[in-house]
């Protein structure tokens, strides 16, 4: 018979809050994609690791060939506020070019954004106008509070300040985050002022 299955793709950045839609949106046969920005926090892979061996949900882990270093040699740029490319290329084209090497040409994107997020549901709308784009737990009462309090319950967590995000010390967490970051992790600045 014919299926009418559309492939889902859940995304996982390797954070707390992408973490909590996968399990709470995960079904058999999803794809749990982590593209790795090659930017991770040490402790990000450690908690993948964990994520799938207690929640027994497998991740498909992707890295951009070279990775962010050598993303910024082929474009001659350290990505900014104006040439975002690091997400597209990192992140978006390495999914899509995995899901196509899968055979799979369409397919549902699910992303973790909370509802306390709208500006970046709005930005993301933008990468993803070919492919239908859910945000599940946007349109609730999920907040970056709400999160920190769910992992509190948990037997294991993401052993990293809420500060340092993902990608360590990436632009778009704004000025006065990034200084406090330098102030409290000096040594993390040494890769970017290579690149620069």
């Amino acid at each position: 018979g014919v299926s009418y299955f559309m492939q889902r793709v859940l995304n996982f950045s390797g954070g707390r809050t992408s973490a909590y839609m996968v399990i709470n949106c995960y079904r058999p046969g999803d794809f749990v994609i982590f593209c790795d920005t090659g930017r991770e926090h040490p402790k990000t892979y450690k908690f993948i690791n964990d994520f799938e061996a207690h929640e027994n949900i497998p991740v498909i882990r992707l890295k951009y060939d070279g990775g962010f270093k050598r993303l910024v040699q082929k474009r001659k740029a350290v990505p900014n506020i104006m040439m975002r490319f690091c997400t597209i290329e990192l992140k978006v084209r390495t999914a899509r070019r995995y899901l196509r090497s899968q055979g799979i040409m369409k397919y549902e994107n699910l992303i973790g954004f909370r509802g306390d997020e709208q500006q970046r549901i709005l930005r993301h709308k933008e990468y993803w106008k070919t492919v239908k784009t859910i945000f599940p737990i946007s349109g609730s009462l999920v907040t970056k509070q709400f999160i920190l309090d769910y992992w509190k319950s948990k037997s294991y967590d993401l052993e990293i300040p809420p500060l340092l995000g993902n990608c360590d010390l990436c632009f778009l967490k704004g000025k006065n985050a990034i200084i406090q970051i330098l102030k409290e992790y000096p040594e993390l600045a040494d890769k970017w002022i290579e690149d620069e």
